[in-house]
């Protein structure tokens, strides 16, 4: 990943509701004399770095340090039962499921965590929601964003794990297209700036929407836009494939059978493409994975009837910024062959499975399809 020297330093709000949590965006060798000085003004007993293997020794050595000149600071695996002193302050240092791991943990003490996130996709979205696997999460003392914590992300690591910024894009913000589209790079090498600028889009997406919507149940439900198919083809234990890249197909499905609902245009499906290209993202879906696979794991996941006029829910727009919303909420419900035509659009020529006679409700589809020997024949779904 390029790296520029330059310090950084930006902060946002994040209002949930009627609270707010500040972000920092940091970087340079005085922010982490700022981090000294963070820790001193928190007054804490004692501070409880939840990391995991994964997460760079120097990383947790820099902050231990700089924490532990202000309190005590001990080093806790995030997948340790260890009791947390309710006068500590827990602090978590990692990716997505550290910072999952800390919010179980901060429920027990007294002030809300303060969350270091290292990867992309924990910086973009999972630090900036109060909203987890577990339900609500405590409000964070702080969200900081130390730059130098991305320097050490490999570019493989990097390019997907910008998905939530692609996404946000695409339903929360479209005004920045022209802007990301231009900064995007397939190669995944971004310098000092041009994350901050992602982490700030991100952060003003979410300020927008969380600042009513604090539980993300209802229009700020769009964070979810893309995910229903990546988490489809999660469970189908899809190793090659990154969590980024799966929403990115998953993106790609939910604006084709938005546009064969008749709720977006060509344009807005046209744009999906663009900024995914743009990003490098995969466009197909991998082998041997086929439409009827991921089909039968969305019917499964949302227990939907074994019934041809059955419906799956999924996040999807009438146009790009705005999401389709029905009853207050973002989940509108897809057909059996509107959410086979989304599948279809993004299955690899050679694996897509379908039946004799469908046709793709954009009207864009070319060429023949096949059946793979082996594979799930016609079903209702």
């Amino acid at each position: 990943m390029l790296s520029s020297r330059s310090p950084v330093a930006l902060d946002r709000s994040i209002g949930s509701g009627l609270a707010r949590f500040p972000l920092q965006i940091r970087a340079g060798a005085a922010s982490w004399d700022e981090l000294t000085g963070i820790a001193r003004r928190l007054d804490a007993e004692r501070f409880v770095v939840v990391s995991d293997p994964g997460v760079p020794a120097a990383h947790a050595h820099r902050v231990l340090h700089h924490l532990g000149a202000a309190a005590p600071a001990d080093l806790a695996g995030a997948s340790g039962t260890d009791d947390v002193p309710p006068e500590a302050v827990i602090v978590g240092l990692g990716g997505t499921s550290v910072l999952d791991a800390v919010a179980e943990r901060a429920a027990h003490t007294r002030r809300g965590p303060l969350l270091l996130p290292t990867t992309l996709p924990a910086v973009l979205d999972t630090a900036l929601s109060l909203v987890g696997p577990g339900g609500p999460r405590r409000l964070p003392v702080l969200v900081r964003a130390q730059l130098e914590f991305l320097d050490t992300l490999a570019p493989g690591a990097v390019r997907p794990g910008l998905y939530a910024l692609v996404r946000n894009v695409l339903s929360v913000c479209p005004a920045s297209y022209d802007q990301v589209c231009a900064r995007l790079r397939p190669d995944g090498r971004y310098d000092r700036s041009a994350l901050a600028s992602f982490i700030a889009l991100c952060a003003d997406a979410r300020a927008a929407l969380t600042c009513y919507d604090p539980l993300e149940d209802g229009p700020a439900g769009v964070f979810r836009y893309g995910h229903a198919v990546a988490d489809a083809l999660r469970v189908l234990g899809v190793g090659a494939l990154r969590y980024g890249d799966a929403v990115a197909l998953g993106l790609l499905v939910a604006a084709r059978c938005a546009r064969g609902l008749g709720l977006l245009d060509a344009d807005g499906e046209a744009a999906h493409r663009e900024l995914l290209a743009r990003w490098g993202a995969p466009a197909a879906l991998p082998a041997p994975v086929t439409a009827q696979d991921v089909l039968e794991v969305l019917r499964r996941a949302q227990k939907v009837a074994d019934d041809p006029d059955s419906t799956v829910g999924m996040v999807l727009l009438d146009a790009l910024g705005q999401p389709h919303v029905c009853g207050g909420h973002t989940v509108a419900t897809v057909g059996r062959d509107a959410l086979r035509a989304g599948l279809e659009a993004v299955a690899a020529p050679d694996v897509m499975v379908a039946r004799p006679g469908d046709r793709d409700p954009a009207g864009t589809r070319s060429g023949p399809t096949s059946h793979v020997p082996g594979a799930p024949g016609p079903a209702a779904w």
